[in-house]
């Protein structure tokens, strides 16, 4: 068993890394636990970032956090409520895919995971709200990017880079947050009876609109048990539209729906069933104990519709979300997820393994990519920021 260091601020950050790139010492970086994602790595000793935890500054009315890495999200999630705020975000609690219950973990592993909710197609993945950083590279050194305004800039935005890494380009010390309010008010447009053909073209239809939709869902009637609310119907398909803003924004957009998509099955979904609603597919809570894989698959649109077709016999089990862009999947065997990886390196997308058994974390990569270019640009970023690849090693892929 590896020792465990926590560290009480950035100099402690700093010397401990500084040391270990010295002896050449692996180091396994963590938050809280929380999220099981990556390969299983081996390092003689682990840096823990869960003492470094509080909230340094919070202007409301700048519309920014800055926080320690090791702070809890359900913490700051707390104290941006007060305010009426929010993180637009609104990141992923994975603790019902791993524990079966809420464990939402530090925002640190929030960010080095980059873990982005239903909103992210109008509102921005997680890097596009991190406004700055400062961490400790491979070498000891202290970096800074970024400050606590949004600008542009030229050049790298480590910010971005960073965001997603899983802790093997460095070691984060200090987060600094865009924040939202929190929306007036919020609907949620549900049609029936659907396949997920007609579920694609649906969202093409709405999304291209002007109603301004902050969430599209598609569950197939194989698994719309996953949903808990008693309003949704349990025996047909189910397609999900949210429409937050004013009131009477929302009511108008509710109705310019009704007009688009009256010749279908639909009703509405009230605020206290829509918050519900997409609470528990944001945490992925219909998967919550299950004991098979867990993933993200991304996909072009066009190609997520064919993807839906040639796995069309295979027992799995998935929801659409992102507007289509992305199926979340529970796949029973490592023989499906295989000819799943095949599909999306032919077909332009994405395969995230978010839960799998340990001897598949030993074994396989948990990113499969179509772009080859991307693996190679991750080897140089690690060399760059960690030369002696003493941080996560292999987190990410064998040999990165």
């Amino acid at each position: 068993m590896s020792e465990i260091f926590y560290p009480k601020d950035e100099q402690d950050v700093s010397d401990f890394v500084f040391d270990s790139f010295n002896k050449n010492n692996p180091i396994e970086i963590i938050g809280h636990g929380s999220k099981k994602i990556g390969r299983i790595i081996q390092c003689s000793q682990t840096l823990s970032l869960k003492s470094m935890n509080g909230i340094l500054e919070y202007f409301p009315e700048e519309l920014y956090i800055k926080v320690l890495p090791g702070t809890p999200l359900n913490l700051i999630e707390s104290v941006l409520k007060e305010k009426n705020q929010n993180l637009g975000f609104e990141p992923n609690d994975l603790g019902y895919i791993y524990k079966g219950q809420s464990d939402p973990g530090s925002i640190g592993g929030v960010v080095s995971c980059n873990l982005s909710g239903p909103g992210r197609f109008k509102n921005g993945a997680l890097r596009d709200h991190v406004l700055g950083f400062k961490a400790v590279n491979g070498s000891g050194a202290k970096i800074k990017s970024g400050g606590t305004v949004v600008k542009n800039v030229t050049g790298y935005d480590l910010s971005k880079i960073v965001t997603g890494s899983y802790g093997t380009l460095c070691a984060i010390t200090e987060i600094n947050l865009k924040v939202s309010p929190i929306p007036d008010f919020e609907e949620t447009f549900v049609i029936n009876n659907l396949n997920y053909i007609e579920a694609i073209d649906i969202f093409n239809k709405a999304l291209d609109s002007s109603l301004e939709i902050s969430g599209a869902c598609f569950f197939s009637e194989d698994n719309v048990s996953f949903l808990t609310l008693n309003d949704v119907k349990k025996d047909t398909s189910i397609l999900g539209l949210r429409i937050q803003g004013p009131k009477s924004s929302v009511v108008e957009r509710i109705q310019v729906l009704n007009k688009m998509f009256k010749d279908q099955s639909t009703y509405v979904l009230d605020t206290y069933q829509t918050a519900i609603f997409w609470r528990e597919i944001k945490n992925l809570e219909g998967y919550a104990n299950s004991e098979n894989f867990i993933c993200k698959i991304s996909l072009p649109i066009t190609n997520m519709g064919n993807f839906l077709k040639h796995f069309k016999n295979l027992k799995f089990k998935y929801f659409l979300d992102w507007g289509g862009n992305i199926a979340w999947c529970e796949i029973y065997n490592n023989s499906d997820l295989d000819q799943m990886r095949i599909f999306c390196l032919k077909h332009d997308g994405y395969l995230t393994v978010i839960k799998a058994n340990d001897n598949f974390r030993q074994r396989e990569d948990f990113l499969t990519n179509s772009n080859s270019n991307l693996k190679i640009l991750s080897k140089k970023l690690k060399e760059s920021f960690d030369p002696k690849s003493i941080l996560n090693p292999n987190k990410m892929y064998l040999g990165i």
